[in-house]
């Protein structure tokens, strides 16, 4: 049994001593499901049952409910918002934002960010303070998922995979994409290609755009792949692709991503991956050959540590565990 499995037990057995409810369900993790409840209805009805509750951050009515259970004066259970992954809304939006943050303030004691870079913004933009926050890095989700042997698999020419629709720079990657000559995969949903990607698409014969795979179906290409890029939307306020990121290192893929707030967490550029730090195409482009051509001794070097970290440093029951030690510590008698 090694320390990092010795520690997740202390965690999950000091857990026990308390009654947690979740809005995150992590089926696949059996510690997760023994720590927590996850039974979803009458929350507002039964929170003042609990010792602490958590709440996800990613969920708008999690949100909602926090705003109200404030107002509820029978609540007086902490509660944790984990996975927070915010971008600063626009006018109306981002007033409901800070709103519904400042009249959560009573039972939010905790909000966990991916990023500690993330710390800092979150309190300039939403108003949450400071000694409220903390981070959280966030983890590989492959667990259930067949994992191929590519050896095995019938041979077809080396290919760049990307995918993805939130906050995704595909016009400058395109735009590379056209001058690198490179054959290139993407998977994006029916209802993520706009017109524009379309358009960009068309103008790059080495581009093939893939709507019709499913999620597993994307993790098989991205065993399969030489590369892995994803170009990122610049000016982001949040962390964004950790999980996809993360998934490809998995694999031992060479990863090529923008130099944003996400992918800074687990890139150590030359080191595991590649951060392409000017949202300009012929930097892609330097950047994608570069990866795609390197030697087989920097490729298996670059490709192991990738591997280690996601499945070491990153791993899924690894954040589960992070995040229940963090959230416990808000219990007023946890010594």
């Amino acid at each position: 049994m090694n320390e990092q499995t010795l520690w997740t037990d202390r965690v999950v057995e000091r857990a026990r001593r308390y009654r947690i409810f979740s809005t995150l369900p992590y089926t696949k993790v059996p510690f997760w499901t023994r720590s927590v409840t996850t039974q979803r209805s009458h929350l507002l009805r039964n929170a003042h049952e609990y010792d602490l509750v958590l709440l996800n951050g990613g969920e708008r009515r999690d949100l909602v409910y926090a705003a109200i259970a404030s107002l509820c004066p029978w609540i007086k259970t902490p509660h944790v918002i984990v996975d927070a992954h915010w971008q600063k809304g626009v006018g109306v939006r981002h007033l409901l934002q800070r709103l519904l943050l400042r009249m959560s303030r009573r039972l939010v004691k905790q909000v966990q960010v991916h990023s500690i870079e993330e710390v800092p913004l979150y309190h300039d933009i939403f108003g949450i303070p400071l000694a409220t926050l903390v981070d959280i890095p966030y983890s590989t989700s492959l667990i259930g998922h067949a994992e191929i042997v590519p050896s095995r698999v019938a041979p077809e020419p080396p290919f760049v995979l990307t995918g993805g629709v939130s906050f995704r720079d595909y016009e400058v990657f395109l735009a590379a994409a056209k001058l690198s000559g490179l054959r290139i995969k993407i998977g994006l949903p029916k209802a993520g290609v706009t017109p524009r990607i379309q358009a960009l698409v068309d103008e790059c014969p080495n581009v093939s755009l893939h709507t019709d795979w499913d999620n597993a179906e994307y993790v098989r290409q991205m065993q399969l792949c030489r590369v892995f890029a994803m170009p990122i939307e610049q000016g982001l306020t949040r962390s964004t692709a950790d999980q996809t990121i993360l998934n490809a290192m998995h694999f031992g893929k060479v990863v090529v991503a923008t130099d944003s707030i996400g992918p800074r967490i687990y890139i150590r550029d030359g080191v595991n991956g590649f951060l392409v730090r000017q949202p300009h195409p012929g930097v892609w482009d330097r950047a994608l050959r570069g990866a795609f051509n390197l030697s087989p001794d920097d490729y298996e070097r670059i490709g192991h540590w990738a591997w280690y970290d996601a499945r070491v440093e990153f791993n899924e029951p690894l954040r589960l565990a992070r995040t229940l030690a963090t959230a416990i510590s808000v219990i007023k008698d946890e010594t």
